[in-house]
């Protein structure tokens, strides 16, 4: 019995085992874990305050639409190496308070692809949500929205791209 356990276990160790980042394939673009906020962002200070997770979605919802697309933690990560990388901050956020009351809350962000240190195409891309219980969750909503544009815009980059809705 504990032989038929080993080698059930030794068949499904490469399946559920998690892929290390080594291992990612030679054309995969590398993409910062967090998007940052650009310096000159435009984001209402209640927005800053209120939520605080803005960022943290995008980076997993390209994932989510990529098989490509591998996240770092660190910008020296993202650009330490060679191949693709693409470098995307939140430039604006239109929100008023008051969740669903108060309309559509709006994200918009900057993205550069960059291969071994040269830009090779770019990207603003602009979200609105609207239906969420309040605007921290329409501005997630709009990060998920938008981490699914940039999955299909990586599979053919141009410059001066425009994606959302």
């Amino acid at each position: 019995m504990s032989q038929i356990v080993l080698v059930a276990l030794s068949l499904l160790a490469p399946v559920i085992a998690p892929t290390p980042v080594a291992a990612a394939a030679p054309d995969s673009v590398r993409v910062l874990f967090e998007t940052p906020m650009s310096n000159a962002a435009d984001i209402p200070p209640a927005v800053r305050n209120e939520c605080r997770q803005i960022g943290r979605e995008l980076p997993n919802a390209i994932v989510r639409s990529s098989r490509n697309v591998v996240l770092v933690k660190t910008p020296r990560e993202l650009t330490a190496k060679r191949g693709k990388y693409l470098v995307v901050e939140v430039t604006q956020v239109r929100a008023k308070g008051g969740g669903v009351i108060t309309g559509p809350k709006h994200l918009v962000v900057r993205g550069v692809l960059y291969e071994n240190g040269k830009e090779i195409a770019d990207f603003e891309g602009e979200r609105a949500s609207m239906g969420a219980a309040s605007t921290c969750a329409a501005l997630e909503k709009a990060e998920k929205a938008l981490g699914t544009d940039i999955a299909r815009w990586l599979e053919r980059p141009h410059p001066h791209d425009r994606l959302g809705g």
